[in-house]
């Protein structure tokens, strides 16, 4: 008798089929009457129990039994066999799907390997896993094609397969930046803290500011694993600055330890991190935009960093060579898939690929754009085995041939003529647009500004009778996501941390606080605005220094 996979008994597993009865006994008759009577009388039915089987034939399949009552059992994940009989138990199958088998998910409850057993269907495909930059990661791939059978499923053997998070990779790069900037961060850190430290300072620096004829605005400092929020500093110590030169004025016992040369450099590099600002808030917006945006902004950002290395001032420059280290270290990794998508934007294609490798790397332009062909060539030509009874021009094409062969046949045609006609048959499609990516890529590009708002999903779904295959690649690749954090985190270094005051709280009212907190900012994060008013006020108490 077969035990259950899992430890489950026997009468769990055991199938009861119920089956109505066929001869009817001796001496039975059939009961007299007719209409509602007869419909009512019930056919007399047993039960008839099927043999207990073991849950382990769920992952094997069997095949036809030999004259000696021998079969073999074929495992489903990699095609191992093994040789069964009456007089053989299932422990040796068992112990293949427990410790043997590479191929067979181990643990069934993580929502890792359910998905990656949900990518052996159609509808939900794997294509594409999306990760922080933490070093493990990278291991935990390897491990993850070394022991399932995702790989063979993926596009193009999985090249495409783990892709890092944008917004990650640009908290990287500035973070790195803003480390050769301690010194002169620190002197605005200093002034913002003393002002803010008494009432009395305040009340000085009221008048500070209405000497400078500015508008009053309470100085506040940045939490230091938050760069967004050194940038808003800087840019409210840039408003400030005509009143915190006066400052001195009022307060003999406060030093302005900032030179005018300092100013300019930050002014100028608050003018540099507005860029990594607004590409941070655009990745990680709560519309969630899709891959397309992602390469440009990428190179937009390479463009500022060099531009970086030629600033006057010393810091800046070696800001920037900082940056520049840790954007070449990334740039490598999974632009190609960036590459795809802006190509699947109708308003791009290739011509906005060919202009910023111009920009940014002209002695590889040349091998970047035939790369990128041939690896969406081959994608594409996947796509149309997987999908190749959708109908696509190709598939057309052969649909109608195998019908004028057909006729053909019907009508008589000598074998010489139809040999003919298959030969003008291909000859006409060798002359023509081999597949709808050519054609795509043949057409003009879309008239819309690559800055206007753009639903290319929208674009694409209307697409599919034009484009049917491509269509379906196009949806794959898209649906990719550019970032694995939310919006209001995507500038959070190391987590929110808790001040004294609050470190009593329960769990569960810090997770009420924080959950109502993003309902708040939810109506203007959509409106383009990450905070209504400056971070610190709103945090207060995570992550507040004071």
């Amino acid at each position: 008798m077969g035990v259950g996979l899992h430890g489950e008994t026997p009468e769990e597993i055991v199938r009861i089929e119920v089956e109505a009865d066929g001869p009817k006994e001796d001496g039975e008759q059939a009961p007299a009457g007719s209409g509602e009577e007869d419909a009512q009388t019930q056919i007399p039915k047993k039960r008839k129990i099927r043999k207990i089987y073991a849950e382990v034939w769920k992952y094997f399949t069997r095949g036809p039994t030999q004259e000696d009552g021998s079969y073999l059992a074929t495992c489903k994940f990699c095609a191992v066999k093994y040789l069964q009989g009456q007089q053989r138990g299932t422990s040796s199958m068992r112990n293949h799907i427990d410790k043997s088998c590479k191929k067979f998910p181990r643990n069934k409850r993580d929502a890792l390997q359910k998905m990656l057993q949900a990518a052996k269907t159609e509808d939900k495909r794997a294509f594409c896993l999306v990760l922080d930059n933490a070093s493990s990661n990278d291991a935990c791939i390897k491990e993850l094609f070394a022991s399932t059978s995702i790989k063979d499923d993926l596009p193009i053997e999985g090249k495409l397969f783990h892709q890092r998070c944008g917004c990650h990779i640009l908290n990287l790069i500035v973070q790195d930046g803003l480390d050769q900037l301690d010194d002169v961060i620190k002197e605005i850190r200093n002034t913002m803290k003393y002002i803010r430290h008494s009432q009395s300072r305040m009340e000085k620096f009221k008048i500070a500011c209405s000497q400078a004829k500015i508008p009053f605005k309470k100085p506040a400092w940045d939490v230091p694993t938050r760069w967004n929020s050194t940038y808003l500093m800087l840019e409210l110590a840039l408003e400030l600055k005509p009143a915190i030169c006066r400052y001195p004025n009022f307060d003999k016992r406060y030093i302005l330890k900032i030179s005018d040369l300092q100013w300019e450099a930050i002014k100028a590099l608050a003018a540099d991190l507005k860029v990594f600002y607004g590409a941070t808030l655009k990745l990680s917006g709560t519309k969630y935009p899709t891959l397309n945006l992602f390469f440009t902004e990428f190179c937009e950002v390479f463009i500022i960093i060099k531009r970086m290395a030629t600033s006057p001032y010393p810091f800046i420059v070696k800001m920037g060579a900082q940056m520049l280290n840790k954007f070449d270290k990334y740039w490598t990794i999974g632009n190609s898939l960036l590459a795809i998508a802006t190509v699947l934007d109708p308003r791009c294609k290739i011509d906005v690929i060919e202009y910023y490798m111009t920009e940014l790397c002209p002695q590889a332009c040349g091998s970047f754009i035939n790369n990128l062909r041939n690896c969406m060539k081959e994608m594409f030509n996947e796509y149309v085995e997987a999908y190749a009874d959708g109908p696509s021009d190709q598939n057309q094409d052969r649909l109608s041939m195998r019908k004028k062969q057909g006729a053909s046949t019907s009508n008589m045609i000598s074998n010489s003529r139809a040999a003919l006609k298959d030969f003008l048959k291909e000859k006409k499609n060798s002359d023509a647009p081999k597949s709808e990516l050519d054609e795509y890529l043949g057409t003009d590009r879309d008239h819309a500004s690559v800055d206007e708002e753009f639903d290319i999903l929208t674009w694409w779904k209307m697409q599919v009778p034009k484009y049917p295959i491509l269509s379906r690649l196009a949806r794959d690749i898209l649906a990719v996501p550019i970032s694995t954090v939310a919006s209001e985190s995507a500038f959070n270094m190391s987590g929110r941390v808790l001040s004294p005051s609050r470190s009593n709280l329960s769990d569960e009212s810090i997770e009420a606080l924080l959950c109502a907190q993003d309902w708040l900012r939810a109506s203007i994060i959509e409106n383009g605005q990450l905070f209504g008013e400056p971070l610190w006020n709103i945090d207060e108490g995570f992550g507040y220094e004071g």
